[in-house]
């Protein structure tokens, strides 16, 4: 029979463990560019009282920040864009061939994700993070209807 407990660490992890020795990451906001315009600081202004608020946000985040404030204009400039050009498009000899903006909104939207997983925007990220999420409190906590007791009302009406 074999040895009870778990199984001992090997020596090159033992000696390879980092140690917590005080290093830190002021949490600060940094300063948004002056060449952040239109929905790209109006996303900058949305995101990082969010992050503050969760304390993730420190000063060596912002050009992590600007990319995806950026990338998120340009996201919502392509989505425009295909939905005034519509999913499918004429193309050489009137055939009809799907529209080419879908595949760098597509690339855009990759990187959104990418991005709002390095930043915490993401709810899983948030999760691995070790962050809570809660309700904020309201006045009357009869007030709040959540999803299901309201998909239940419709069903029974």
């Amino acid at each position: 029979m074999g040895k009870r407990g778990p199984l001992p660490i090997p020596h090159a992890r033992r000696r390879n463990r980092r140690e917590d020795v005080g290093n830190v990451v002021q949490v600060r906001t940094p300063t948004p560019p002056p060449s952040l315009t239109g929905e790209a600081r109006e996303e900058w202004q949305r995101v990082v009282p969010e992050l503050e608020a969760i304390g993730v946000l420190a000063i060596v985040d912002r050009a992590v920040l600007i990319r995806y404030c950026i990338t998120w204009a340009e996201w919502c400039e392509l989505q425009a864009k295909v939905e005034k050009t519509g999913m499918i498009i004429k193309g050489r000899l009137d055939t009809l061939v799907r529209n080419p903006l879908i595949l760098l909104r597509n690339d855009a939207g990759r990187t959104l994700a990418d991005l709002g997983k390095e930043l915490a925007l993401t709810p899983n990220a948030r999760l691995r993070a070790g962050l809570k999420h809660e309700m904020p409190e309201t006045g009357d906590s009869k007030a709040r209807v959540t999803a299901i007791e309201d998909y239940r009302k419709r069903l029974g009406a």
